[in-house]
């Protein structure tokens, strides 16, 4: 009964609602489920990434957001709440084919210009996407950890230049954010 009642009942609500919130724009049902969708984005994530457990969410995360996405365009957060909005976002960040993520990338982008997404997190995706076509990042947003649990950034473009590309999307600079991800990553290695 477990996955399959919830995925049908996920549907049936995502169904009764795309009807009914384009008729009166009362996203309520679609701001409840996408923030199930985040609660469920970071179940298996945090502390410890868990791939195996992770995954079969993503891919369902994917599906239910695509649809909104689909149905309702890139609700920003003025609609549907901040933590709902990001949900839009992690779903398509971690969705498990690049193929998604290149499809919902330019909406994502017209989403931040218009406001209704942080441009941060079009810079982001950006830089998923062009590691994942194997070309250097843009705005050094992603980052290994080396054994030692310090992180880096690798495979960036025009390094010297980095910090007024992540300005001019509302990000820290470079050096800051590398400090940020070293203390979570100290405070998730002392919970061990």
């Amino acid at each position: 009964m477990g996955t399959k009642f919830n995925s049908n009942y996920t549907l049936l609500i995502l169904i009764l609602c795309f009807s009914g919130c384009k008729k009166t724009e009362n996203y309520s049902e679609v701001r409840r489920t996408l923030e199930q969708v985040l609660v469920d984005d970071q179940k298996f994530r945090t502390p410890i990434f868990d791939f195996a457990k992770q995954a079969p969410l993503d891919r369902k995360n994917t599906e239910i957001v695509t649809r909104i996405i689909d149905s309702l365009g890139w609700l920003g957060k003025d609609k549907i709440g901040k933590d709902a909005n990001l949900a839009l976002f992690t779903a398509i960040q971690h969705a498990c084919k690049l193929s998604t993520m290149e499809k919902y990338l330019p909406l994502l982008k017209e989403a931040a210009y218009k406001g209704n997404a942080e441009k941060g997190q079009a810079a982001y995706l950006i830089d998923r996407v062009e590691l994942l076509n194997k070309r250097k990042q843009i705005y050094g947003t992603q980052y290994s950890i080396r054994e030692d649990g310090t992180a880096f950034i690798e495979n960036l473009i025009d390094s010297a230049h980095v910090n007024s590309r992540r300005k001019s999307m509302d990000l820290f600079p470079i050096e800051r954010y590398i400090k940020m991800i070293d203390s979570s990553n100290n405070i998730a290695n002392n919970r061990k």
